[in-house]
Protein backbone atom coordinates (compact mmCIF):
# COMPACT_ATOMS: atom_id res chain seq x y z
CA UNK A 1 0.00 0.00 0.00
CA UNK A 2 2.88 2.58 1.19
CA UNK A 3 4.37 1.68 -2.71
CA UNK A 4 1.03 2.31 -4.47
CA UNK A 5 1.49 5.98 -2.24
CA UNK A 6 4.91 7.02 -3.14
CA UNK A 7 3.86 5.97 -6.92
CA UNK A 8 0.74 8.23 -6.93
CA UNK A 9 2.49 11.10 -5.08
CA UNK A 10 5.61 10.54 -7.51
CA UNK A 11 3.03 11.08 -10.48
CA UNK A 12 1.58 14.23 -8.82
CA UNK A 13 4.49 15.65 -8.15
CA UNK A 14 5.54 15.34 -11.73
CA UNK A 15 2.52 16.55 -13.00
CA UNK A 16 1.68 19.99 -10.82
CA UNK A 17 5.90 20.76 -10.94
CA UNK A 18 5.07 20.32 -14.74
CA UNK A 19 2.33 22.50 -15.42
CA UNK A 20 3.07 24.78 -12.52
CA UNK A 21 6.66 25.56 -14.13
CA UNK A 22 5.80 25.66 -17.68
CA UNK A 23 3.44 28.61 -18.27
CA UNK A 24 5.54 30.57 -15.58
CA UNK A 25 8.62 33.36 -16.14
CA UNK A 26 9.07 36.01 -18.19
CA UNK A 27 11.68 38.32 -19.96
CA UNK A 28 12.62 40.85 -18.73
CA UNK A 29 15.97 41.92 -20.64
CA UNK A 30 18.69 43.94 -19.21
CA UNK A 31 19.92 48.19 -18.40
CA UNK A 32 17.83 51.04 -17.43
CA UNK A 33 17.72 52.89 -20.93
CA UNK A 34 16.46 49.93 -22.75
CA UNK A 35 13.42 49.36 -19.81
CA UNK A 36 12.45 52.79 -20.60
CA UNK A 37 13.01 52.24 -24.10
CA UNK A 38 10.44 49.07 -23.69
CA UNK A 39 12.55 46.68 -24.79
CA UNK A 40 13.52 48.01 -28.16
CA UNK A 41 17.15 48.35 -28.25
CA UNK A 42 18.65 46.06 -31.15
CA UNK A 43 19.88 48.93 -32.81
CA UNK A 44 19.96 51.47 -30.65
CA UNK A 45 21.71 49.67 -27.68
CA UNK A 46 24.68 52.29 -26.43
CA UNK A 47 25.70 50.98 -22.89
CA UNK A 48 26.91 47.79 -21.71
CA UNK A 49 23.29 46.54 -22.10
CA UNK A 50 24.56 46.08 -25.21
CA UNK A 51 25.80 42.73 -24.12
CA UNK A 52 21.91 41.36 -23.89
CA UNK A 53 20.80 43.40 -26.98
CA UNK A 54 23.19 43.28 -29.79
CA UNK A 55 27.15 42.69 -28.89
CA UNK A 56 27.73 44.02 -32.37
CA UNK A 57 26.87 47.74 -30.95
CA UNK A 58 29.93 47.53 -28.59
CA UNK A 59 32.21 48.10 -31.92
CA UNK A 60 31.05 51.98 -32.21
CA UNK A 61 31.15 52.48 -28.79
CA UNK A 62 34.78 53.33 -28.23
CA UNK A 63 34.58 54.03 -24.40
CA UNK A 64 35.68 52.11 -20.98
CA UNK A 65 32.71 51.79 -18.69
CA UNK A 66 31.45 50.45 -15.80
CA UNK A 67 27.61 49.98 -14.73
CA UNK A 68 25.87 48.91 -12.04
CA UNK A 69 21.47 48.33 -11.52
CA UNK A 70 18.74 47.50 -9.19
CA UNK A 71 15.06 47.13 -9.88
CA UNK A 72 12.15 46.61 -7.92
CA UNK A 73 8.99 44.83 -8.87
CA UNK A 74 5.27 44.02 -7.82
CA UNK A 75 3.30 41.45 -9.91
CA UNK A 76 -0.07 41.31 -9.46
CA UNK A 77 -2.37 38.63 -10.67
CA UNK A 78 -6.17 38.14 -10.15
CA UNK A 79 -8.12 35.24 -10.35
CA UNK A 80 -11.44 34.81 -12.27
CA UNK A 81 -13.56 31.65 -11.97
CA UNK A 82 -17.06 30.40 -13.13
CA UNK A 83 -18.72 27.39 -14.20
CA UNK A 84 -22.59 25.73 -13.95
CA UNK A 85 -23.04 25.50 -9.92
CA UNK A 86 -20.00 27.04 -8.99
CA UNK A 87 -20.22 29.76 -5.94
CA UNK A 88 -17.63 32.32 -5.19
CA UNK A 89 -17.37 32.18 -0.95
CA UNK A 90 -17.48 35.57 0.61
CA UNK A 91 -14.36 36.59 1.59
CA UNK A 92 -12.75 34.25 -0.49
CA UNK A 93 -8.82 34.90 -1.58
CA UNK A 94 -8.90 35.44 -5.79
CA UNK A 95 -5.83 37.87 -6.03
CA UNK A 96 -2.17 38.35 -4.72
CA UNK A 97 1.08 40.18 -4.98
CA UNK A 98 4.76 39.38 -5.43
CA UNK A 99 7.67 42.02 -4.46
CA UNK A 100 10.96 41.92 -4.91
CA UNK A 101 14.15 44.26 -4.84
CA UNK A 102 17.46 43.01 -6.23
CA UNK A 103 20.40 43.81 -7.97
CA UNK A 104 20.08 43.64 -11.39
CA UNK A 105 23.40 43.54 -13.63
CA UNK A 106 27.04 44.67 -12.94
CA UNK A 107 30.19 44.78 -15.44
CA UNK A 108 32.18 46.82 -17.27
CA UNK A 109 33.50 46.75 -20.95
CA UNK A 110 36.42 48.70 -22.56
CA UNK A 111 37.37 49.69 -26.22
CA UNK A 112 40.53 48.24 -27.59
CA UNK A 113 42.25 51.02 -30.20
CA UNK A 114 42.79 48.95 -33.93
CA UNK A 115 43.64 49.86 -37.01
CA UNK A 116 41.12 48.40 -39.04
CA UNK A 117 38.43 50.04 -36.57
CA UNK A 118 36.49 49.41 -33.52
CA UNK A 119 36.61 46.64 -31.38
CA UNK A 120 35.15 47.08 -27.50
CA UNK A 121 35.60 43.67 -25.09
CA UNK A 122 32.69 43.52 -22.03
CA UNK A 123 32.06 41.22 -19.39
CA UNK A 124 28.56 41.22 -17.21
CA UNK A 125 26.55 39.58 -14.84
CA UNK A 126 22.46 40.08 -15.01
CA UNK A 127 19.38 38.34 -14.74
CA UNK A 128 16.70 38.97 -17.33
CA UNK A 129 14.48 36.20 -16.91
CA UNK A 130 12.25 35.73 -13.43
CA UNK A 131 9.82 32.74 -12.59
CA UNK A 132 7.46 34.62 -10.99
CA UNK A 133 4.28 32.99 -11.27
CA UNK A 134 1.16 32.67 -8.76
CA UNK A 135 -2.59 31.41 -8.68
CA UNK A 136 -4.63 31.41 -5.62
CA UNK A 137 -8.67 31.09 -5.24
CA UNK A 138 -11.19 29.86 -3.22
CA UNK A 139 -14.81 28.39 -5.14
CA UNK A 140 -18.03 26.09 -3.99
CA UNK A 141 -19.52 23.31 -6.09
CA UNK A 142 -21.98 21.21 -4.94
CA UNK A 143 -20.65 19.48 -2.31
CA UNK A 144 -17.46 20.38 -3.00
CA UNK A 145 -14.77 23.19 -1.80
CA UNK A 146 -11.47 23.81 -3.26
CA UNK A 147 -8.83 25.96 -2.36
CA UNK A 148 -5.54 26.49 -4.56
CA UNK A 149 -2.82 28.22 -3.61
CA UNK A 150 0.22 28.18 -6.21
CA UNK A 151 3.02 29.54 -7.42
CA UNK A 152 6.84 30.09 -7.39
CA UNK A 153 9.72 32.51 -7.85
CA UNK A 154 13.18 32.40 -8.75
CA UNK A 155 16.21 33.83 -11.44
CA UNK A 156 18.12 32.68 -14.28
CA UNK A 157 21.25 34.53 -14.38
CA UNK A 158 23.80 35.09 -17.36
CA UNK A 159 27.81 35.52 -16.75
CA UNK A 160 28.64 36.88 -20.20
CA UNK A 161 31.58 37.83 -22.10
CA UNK A 162 30.99 39.52 -25.51
CA UNK A 163 32.88 41.88 -28.26
CA UNK A 164 31.77 43.41 -30.97
CA UNK A 165 34.33 44.47 -33.83
CA UNK A 166 33.94 46.30 -36.85
CA UNK A 167 34.87 44.57 -40.15
CA UNK A 168 33.72 47.60 -42.06
CA UNK A 169 33.90 51.23 -42.06
CA UNK A 170 29.74 51.14 -40.87
CA UNK A 171 29.45 47.51 -40.20
CA UNK A 172 30.44 45.36 -36.93
CA UNK A 173 29.32 41.89 -35.73
CA UNK A 174 29.48 40.76 -32.12
CA UNK A 175 28.95 37.57 -30.17
CA UNK A 176 28.37 36.90 -26.58
CA UNK A 177 28.61 33.64 -24.61
CA UNK A 178 26.75 33.20 -21.21
CA UNK A 179 27.01 31.05 -18.60
CA UNK A 180 23.61 30.33 -17.11
CA UNK A 181 22.77 29.67 -13.98
CA UNK A 182 19.89 29.88 -11.74
CA UNK A 183 17.22 28.65 -8.96
CA UNK A 184 13.59 28.10 -9.23
CA UNK A 185 11.53 27.38 -6.33
CA UNK A 186 7.81 26.06 -6.84
CA UNK A 187 4.62 25.08 -4.61
CA UNK A 188 1.12 24.05 -5.21
CA UNK A 189 -0.97 23.68 -2.30
CA UNK A 190 -4.98 22.23 -2.90
CA UNK A 191 -7.25 21.35 0.18
CA UNK A 192 -10.76 20.22 -1.23
CA UNK A 193 -13.43 19.59 1.24
CA UNK A 194 -15.96 17.07 -0.17
CA UNK A 195 -18.74 15.07 0.63
CA UNK A 196 -19.04 12.56 -2.44
CA UNK A 197 -19.86 8.91 -2.68
CA UNK A 198 -16.43 6.77 -1.12
CA UNK A 199 -16.58 4.70 -4.45
CA UNK A 200 -16.06 8.02 -6.48
CA UNK A 201 -12.20 7.93 -4.91
CA UNK A 202 -11.82 4.64 -6.38
CA UNK A 203 -12.73 6.17 -10.12
CA UNK A 204 -11.29 8.74 -9.39
CA UNK A 205 -7.55 8.53 -7.96
CA UNK A 206 -6.46 11.62 -8.31
CA UNK A 207 -9.35 13.93 -6.32
CA UNK A 208 -7.23 13.46 -3.36
CA UNK A 209 -8.41 15.89 -0.64
CA UNK A 210 -5.11 17.06 0.07
CA UNK A 211 -1.60 17.85 -1.07
CA UNK A 212 0.90 20.21 -1.06
CA UNK A 213 3.88 19.71 -3.05
CA UNK A 214 7.20 21.86 -3.28
CA UNK A 215 10.08 21.39 -5.96
CA UNK A 216 13.29 23.28 -6.02
CA UNK A 217 15.14 23.26 -8.96
CA UNK A 218 19.41 24.37 -9.84
CA UNK A 219 20.33 25.21 -13.45
CA UNK A 220 23.27 25.35 -15.45
CA UNK A 221 23.83 26.02 -18.59
CA UNK A 222 25.59 27.99 -21.44
CA UNK A 223 23.73 30.41 -24.03
CA UNK A 224 25.12 32.29 -27.23
CA UNK A 225 23.98 34.94 -29.52
CA UNK A 226 25.31 36.60 -32.31
CA UNK A 227 24.22 40.27 -34.05
CA UNK A 228 25.33 42.77 -36.48
CA UNK A 229 24.88 46.44 -36.92
CA UNK A 230 25.26 49.11 -40.14
CA UNK A 231 24.81 52.72 -40.97
CA UNK A 232 23.25 52.63 -44.18
CA UNK A 233 23.23 56.77 -43.66
CA UNK A 234 24.84 58.54 -40.83
CA UNK A 235 21.88 59.00 -38.74
CA UNK A 236 20.40 55.86 -39.37
CA UNK A 237 21.17 52.51 -37.49
CA UNK A 238 19.94 48.85 -38.44
CA UNK A 239 20.42 46.18 -36.25
CA UNK A 240 19.89 42.26 -35.73
CA UNK A 241 20.56 39.49 -32.89
CA UNK A 242 20.26 36.26 -33.06
CA UNK A 243 19.75 33.84 -29.75
CA UNK A 244 21.37 30.94 -31.46
CA UNK A 245 21.58 28.30 -28.44
CA UNK A 246 20.15 27.90 -25.04
CA UNK A 247 21.13 24.98 -23.18
CA UNK A 248 20.31 24.62 -19.67
CA UNK A 249 20.22 22.00 -17.60
CA UNK A 250 18.36 21.52 -14.26
CA UNK A 251 18.52 19.08 -11.20
CA UNK A 252 15.09 19.15 -9.27
CA UNK A 253 14.01 17.83 -5.90
CA UNK A 254 10.69 17.82 -4.53
CA UNK A 255 9.33 18.09 -1.14
CA UNK A 256 5.59 16.91 -0.15
CA UNK A 257 2.73 16.57 2.37
CA UNK A 258 0.46 13.61 2.29
CA UNK A 259 -1.72 14.82 5.05
CA UNK A 260 -1.82 18.14 7.36
CA UNK A 261 -0.84 16.90 10.26
CA UNK A 262 2.00 14.75 8.48
CA UNK A 263 5.63 15.63 8.49
CA UNK A 264 6.82 16.76 5.04
CA UNK A 265 9.25 14.73 3.26
CA UNK A 266 11.51 14.67 0.39
CA UNK A 267 11.75 12.79 -2.47
CA UNK A 268 13.97 9.68 -2.27
CA UNK A 269 15.74 10.79 -5.19
CA UNK A 270 16.12 13.88 -7.38
CA UNK A 271 15.08 14.17 -11.18
CA UNK A 272 16.78 15.95 -13.73
CA UNK A 273 15.84 17.18 -17.35
CA UNK A 274 16.89 20.17 -19.61
CA UNK A 275 15.30 23.64 -20.06
CA UNK A 276 14.00 24.43 -23.55
CA UNK A 277 13.73 27.31 -25.13
CA UNK A 278 12.88 27.92 -28.79
CA UNK A 279 15.20 30.21 -31.19
CA UNK A 280 14.08 33.82 -31.21
CA UNK A 281 15.70 37.35 -32.82
CA UNK A 282 15.12 41.19 -33.45
CA UNK A 283 15.65 43.00 -35.91
CA UNK A 284 15.65 46.94 -35.11
CA UNK A 285 16.27 50.42 -36.45
CA UNK A 286 17.31 53.63 -34.82
CA UNK A 287 16.94 57.05 -36.65
CA UNK A 288 18.84 59.61 -34.87
CA UNK A 289 18.07 63.39 -35.26
CA UNK A 290 19.14 66.74 -33.10
CA UNK A 291 16.52 66.93 -31.03
CA UNK A 292 14.74 63.24 -31.32
CA UNK A 293 16.12 59.73 -31.12
CA UNK A 294 13.29 57.00 -32.23
CA UNK A 295 13.56 52.85 -31.94
CA UNK A 296 11.42 50.58 -33.82
CA UNK A 297 12.35 46.57 -33.11
CA UNK A 298 10.01 43.24 -34.69
CA UNK A 299 10.82 40.46 -32.44
CA UNK A 300 10.28 36.46 -33.39
CA UNK A 301 10.18 33.54 -31.38
CA UNK A 302 10.06 30.25 -33.42
CA UNK A 303 7.89 26.80 -32.71
CA UNK A 304 9.83 24.41 -30.34
CA UNK A 305 9.45 21.79 -33.34
CA UNK A 306 12.73 23.82 -34.31
CA UNK A 307 14.62 22.64 -31.40
CA UNK A 308 12.42 19.55 -30.54
CA UNK A 309 11.65 17.82 -34.00
CA UNK A 310 10.39 14.77 -32.76
CA UNK A 311 7.38 16.29 -31.30
CA UNK A 312 4.37 15.78 -33.58
CA UNK A 313 2.60 19.74 -33.89
CA UNK A 314 -0.93 17.69 -34.80
CA UNK A 315 -0.86 15.93 -31.03
CA UNK A 316 -0.10 19.12 -29.24
CA UNK A 317 -4.11 20.20 -27.37
CA UNK A 318 -6.10 23.02 -29.19
CA UNK A 319 -5.28 26.29 -27.78
CA UNK A 320 -1.63 25.52 -27.01
CA UNK A 321 0.10 28.45 -28.45
CA UNK A 322 3.54 26.35 -28.71
CA UNK A 323 2.39 25.64 -32.50
CA UNK A 324 3.18 28.91 -34.34
CA UNK A 325 5.53 32.09 -34.63
CA UNK A 326 4.95 34.50 -31.57
CA UNK A 327 5.93 37.84 -33.12
CA UNK A 328 6.25 41.87 -30.90
CA UNK A 329 6.41 45.28 -32.04
CA UNK A 330 7.65 48.05 -30.16
CA UNK A 331 9.30 51.66 -30.48
CA UNK A 332 11.19 53.67 -28.40
CA UNK A 333 11.89 57.70 -28.15
CA UNK A 334 15.00 59.56 -26.20
CA UNK A 335 14.88 63.66 -26.38
CA UNK A 336 17.46 65.66 -24.60
CA UNK A 337 16.03 68.70 -22.72
CA UNK A 338 17.16 72.12 -23.91
CA UNK A 339 20.12 73.07 -21.72
CA UNK A 340 19.85 70.52 -19.21
CA UNK A 341 22.31 67.31 -19.16
CA UNK A 342 19.14 65.40 -18.77
CA UNK A 343 17.58 63.22 -21.48
CA UNK A 344 13.81 61.70 -21.72
CA UNK A 345 12.26 58.22 -22.65
CA UNK A 346 9.41 56.78 -23.35
CA UNK A 347 8.69 53.37 -25.36
CA UNK A 348 5.36 50.93 -26.12
CA UNK A 349 5.72 47.43 -27.16
CA UNK A 350 3.25 44.53 -27.97
CA UNK A 351 4.27 41.22 -28.01
CA UNK A 352 1.73 37.79 -28.42
CA UNK A 353 2.22 36.45 -24.81
CA UNK A 354 3.48 32.88 -24.82
CA UNK A 355 2.00 30.33 -22.48
CA UNK A 356 5.75 28.20 -22.31
CA UNK A 357 8.17 30.48 -22.78
CA UNK A 358 10.46 27.83 -21.62
CA UNK A 359 9.87 23.68 -21.43
CA UNK A 360 11.26 21.72 -19.02
CA UNK A 361 11.64 17.63 -20.06
CA UNK A 362 12.99 15.13 -17.71
CA UNK A 363 15.33 12.87 -18.41
CA UNK A 364 14.09 8.88 -19.37
CA UNK A 365 10.63 10.45 -19.21
CA UNK A 366 10.11 9.86 -23.34
CA UNK A 367 12.01 9.14 -25.81
CA UNK A 368 10.16 11.08 -28.78
CA UNK A 369 9.49 14.21 -26.63
CA UNK A 370 7.27 15.71 -24.48
CA UNK A 371 3.74 14.84 -23.18
CA UNK A 372 1.92 18.65 -23.58
CA UNK A 373 -1.16 16.73 -22.34
CA UNK A 374 0.96 16.36 -18.84
CA UNK A 375 2.62 19.13 -19.44
CA UNK A 376 -0.62 21.35 -19.35
CA UNK A 377 -2.54 19.65 -17.61
CA UNK A 378 -4.99 16.14 -18.79
CA UNK A 379 -8.54 17.55 -20.20
CA UNK A 380 -7.31 21.79 -19.68
CA UNK A 381 -7.36 23.77 -22.60
CA UNK A 382 -5.27 26.68 -22.00
CA UNK A 383 -5.47 30.19 -24.25
CA UNK A 384 -4.23 33.57 -24.33
CA UNK A 385 -7.00 35.49 -22.82
CA UNK A 386 -4.68 38.87 -23.27
CA UNK A 387 -1.40 39.36 -24.80
CA UNK A 388 1.21 41.40 -23.13
CA UNK A 389 0.94 45.38 -23.75
CA UNK A 390 4.29 47.20 -21.91
CA UNK A 391 4.37 50.95 -21.28
CA UNK A 392 7.69 52.71 -20.37
CA UNK A 393 8.95 55.76 -19.62
CA UNK A 394 12.29 56.87 -17.60
CA UNK A 395 14.98 60.00 -17.77
CA UNK A 396 18.99 60.31 -17.67
CA UNK A 397 21.00 62.42 -15.90
CA UNK A 398 24.73 62.81 -17.45
CA UNK A 399 27.54 65.01 -16.35
CA UNK A 400 31.62 64.55 -17.10
CA UNK A 401 31.86 60.61 -16.70
CA UNK A 402 29.63 60.07 -14.72
CA UNK A 403 25.26 58.85 -15.50
CA UNK A 404 22.69 58.16 -13.43
CA UNK A 405 19.51 56.90 -15.24
CA UNK A 406 15.83 55.81 -13.76
CA UNK A 407 13.18 53.67 -15.40
CA UNK A 408 10.22 52.53 -15.14
CA UNK A 409 7.85 50.15 -16.94
CA UNK A 410 4.11 48.61 -16.48
CA UNK A 411 3.17 45.43 -18.17
CA UNK A 412 -0.41 43.54 -18.75
CA UNK A 413 -1.02 40.08 -19.55
CA UNK A 414 -3.69 37.35 -19.26
CA UNK A 415 -4.54 33.97 -19.54
CA UNK A 416 -7.34 31.76 -19.48
CA UNK A 417 -8.11 28.06 -19.57
CA UNK A 418 -11.23 25.32 -19.51
CA UNK A 419 -10.87 22.39 -17.42
CA UNK A 420 -13.33 19.18 -17.62
CA UNK A 421 -13.32 16.54 -15.55
CA UNK A 422 -15.53 13.64 -16.40
CA UNK A 423 -18.69 13.05 -13.72
CA UNK A 424 -17.25 15.78 -11.67
CA UNK A 425 -16.77 19.03 -12.05
CA UNK A 426 -16.65 22.04 -15.39
CA UNK A 427 -14.51 24.83 -14.74
CA UNK A 428 -13.11 28.13 -16.84
CA UNK A 429 -10.54 29.98 -14.83
CA UNK A 430 -8.80 33.23 -16.12
CA UNK A 431 -5.79 34.69 -14.52
CA UNK A 432 -5.50 38.66 -15.27
CA UNK A 433 -2.01 40.32 -14.50
CA UNK A 434 -0.15 43.31 -14.20
CA UNK A 435 3.29 44.26 -13.11
CA UNK A 436 5.14 47.58 -12.21
CA UNK A 437 9.04 47.72 -12.05
CA UNK A 438 11.47 50.56 -11.69
CA UNK A 439 14.82 50.45 -12.15
CA UNK A 440 17.82 52.57 -11.22
CA UNK A 441 21.41 52.58 -13.23
CA UNK A 442 24.85 54.00 -12.43
CA UNK A 443 27.47 54.44 -15.31
CA UNK A 444 30.71 55.35 -14.89
CA UNK A 445 32.79 56.23 -18.37
CA UNK A 446 36.45 56.75 -17.77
Amino acid sequence: MKRIIVLFVSLLLYLTSSAGAQGSGMELGSGARAMAFAGNHTAAANDLSAVYWNPAALAFLQVREAQASFDAMRISGTSGLSGAGLLIPNGAKLSDNRDRVRLSGIGAMTAIPTVQGGLTLAASFDRPYIFDDFTVYTYKKGAETMNLDGGGDGDLNRWSAAFGIQVAQKISVGLTLSIVSGTEEAYNFQKRISDFPEDIYEKYPYLTDYYDVEFQRKYLGYALAVGALCYPVDNLKVGVKVNVVDNVGFVETQYYKLFPDSKREKSPSSSKGRLYSAPSGAIGAELTLPWLTAAFDLRATLPYTFILPSVDVKSMPDGLQTRNIKAGVGFGVEAPVPNLPIVLRAGYSFDEYDLFPRIAKYEGYREDGIDWDYVIGKGTTWRVAQNRHTIAAGAGVFTSGIGLELSYDYRTWGVASKTVTEGISSLKFSENYSSHRVMTAIIFRY
